[in-house]
C-alpha cells in the first residue's frame, strides 16, 4: 500500500472540506441576518459617516452578521459616491449585496411630511405652501427671509454685501419634514440643497464671467420666469446680457409681476409706468433681488449664454420664442403673436 497517496488523498479531502465549511461560513455570514424576517426596520445613516461607521450601525440593529464580510462585499460593488447619508427601510432579510445596494442608491426613506418646491416659486408663494401644510408660521419665515445675517454661521455663501434676503437660494424641490420641525430648519434644508447644487464648476464659471453669486441668481431667477422651454433659457440669457451690455433696461413682464401680491393674467401698459425698484422697464440693471427661486437649468443658462446679437424676444402661441435684432423686427413678431392668440381664443370660443 502507498501509504503517501493514501495521504494525500486524505489530505485533499480534508483541505475540500475545510474549504466547504469556510465557504458556507461566508455565504452564511453575508446572507440575510434572518431569513424569514419580514419587519421593517428604519436604519439612519448620519453625515460623514465610513463604512466601517456603517458597518457598525448595521451590526448593532442586527442587519448583519459580519461587519468584516460585509466590507469585503463593499469592495465587489464599487461606488464613487459611497453610502448616502439619511434614513433607510431595511429588512433583516436582505442580503449584505442588497442592503449596500440600497445604500448606495441613495433611496432614502422619508416618513415626514412631504413638500415639493416647483422652480421659479417666489419666497412668499413657498411661505404660503409651507404654511398650508402645517410647517412654520408665515410672521417667522418673512423675519429670517429677509435676514440672511441669521444663516451666516451655517452658509458662508451667503455672506456677502448684495444678498439682501434668502429670496432665490431656496431652492426648488422635494423635501420631508418632521411635524415639528422649526421654520430656520426647513430653510436650511434648502439652502443646504442650493449649496450642493451650485458645485464648483458653477463657481469657476461665476468667476471668469466676472459675476457674484447674487447677480447669476438673480438673473437666472428673471429667466426662469419667462423661458417655457428649457431650449429657450439660454438664448433668452443671450438677450439679457446683450440688453445690460448697451445699457438698455431688461424689460422683463416677470420683474412687473414680482411687484404684486397676486400674479396677473397679463402685464398692462399702465403697469410699465410703476415706480417700484423691481419695474425693469424703467429702472436698468438687476432688480434689488432675484424674482424667484431658480432651478439649475437657468442657472446654467446664466453661466452658459447662447452667443447671439437679439435684443428682443416674444413668445409664441406653442411656447417658443421669436428673437429679434431690431425693435421693429420685435414689433412683427409682437403682431403675429397678437393674431395667433386671438384666432386661438375665438376657436376655443366656438368650441
Amino acid at each position: 500500500m502507498n501509504f503517501r497517496k493514501v495521504n494525500l488523498k486524505v489530505i485533499s479531502i480534508i483541505t475540500i472540506i475545510i474549504l466547504g465549511l469556510i465557504a458556507g461560513y461566508i455565504y452564511i455570514q453575508v446572507g440575510p441576518y434572518d431569513k424569514n424576517s419580514k419587519k421593517d426596520m428604519i436604519v439612519e445613516i448620519p453625515n460623514g459617516s465610513t463604512l466601517t461607521d456603517v458597518s457598525n450601525i448595521l451590526k448593532e440593529n442586527k442587519i448583519i452578521k459580519n461587519k468584516v464580510l460585509f466590507k469585503v462585499v463593499s469592495k465587489f460593488k464599487p461606488n464613487e459616491h459611497g453610502v448616502k447619508a439619511g434614513k433607510y427601510l431595511l429588512r433583516q432579510s436582505y442580503s449584505n449585496s442588497k442592503i449596500l445596494d440600497i445604500l448606495f442608491s441613495g433611496k432614502t426613506y422619508n416618513d415626514g411630511i412631504k413638500v415639493t418646491i416647483p422652480e421659479g416659486s417666489t419666497y412668499k408663494e413657498v411661505i404660503k405652501y409651507l404654511t398650508s401644510k402645517g410647517i412654520g408660521k408665515k410672521e417667522n419665515y418673512e423675519k429670517l427671509i429677509n435676514n440672511p445675517k441669521e444663516f451666516y454661521s451655517k452658509f458662508k455663501y451667503l455672506d456677502e454685501k448684495d444678498i439682501l434676503s434668502l429670496e432665490g437660494f431656496l431652492y426648488p424641490d422635494t423635501y420631508y419634514f418632521d411635524k415639528k420641525v422649526t421654520e430656520e430648519e426647513v430653510l436650511s434644508a434648502m439652502l443646504k440643497r442650493f449649496e450642493k447644487m451650485y458645485t464648483d464648476k458653477f463657481k469657476k464659471e461665476q468667476k471668469e464671467r466676472g459675476l457674484t453669486l447674487q447677480q447669476v441668481v438673480n438673473l437666472a431667477s428673471i429667466i426662469e420666469k419667462e423661458a417655457v422651454l428649457d431650449e429657450d433659457r439660454p438664448m433668452i440669457a443671450s438677450v439679457f446680457y446683450n440688453r445690460l451690455n448697451v445699457d438698455m433696461p431688461l424689460q422683463s413682464d416677470a420683474t412687473i409681476q414680482y411687484i404684486f401680491d397676486e400674479r396677473k393674467d397679463r402685464v398692462m401698459y399702465k403697469d410699465l409706468k410703476i415706480k417700484s425698484p423691481y419695474n425693469s422697464y424703467i429702472n436698468k440693471g438687476l432688480p434689488p433681488t432675484p424674482i424667484s427661486n431658480p432651478g439649475v437649468k437657468s442657472i446654467e443658462a446664466v453661466l452658459n449664454p447662447a452667443n447671439s446679437d437679439y435684443l428682443y424676444f416674444v413668445a409664441t402661441i406653442d411656447g417658443k420664442n421669436n428673437y429679434s435684432k431690431t425693435y421693429e423686427e420685435h414689433l412683427k413678431h409682437v403682431e403675429n403673436y397678437k393674431k395667433d392668440r386671438d384666432k386661438l381664443n375665438q376657436e376655443k370660443s366656438e368650441k
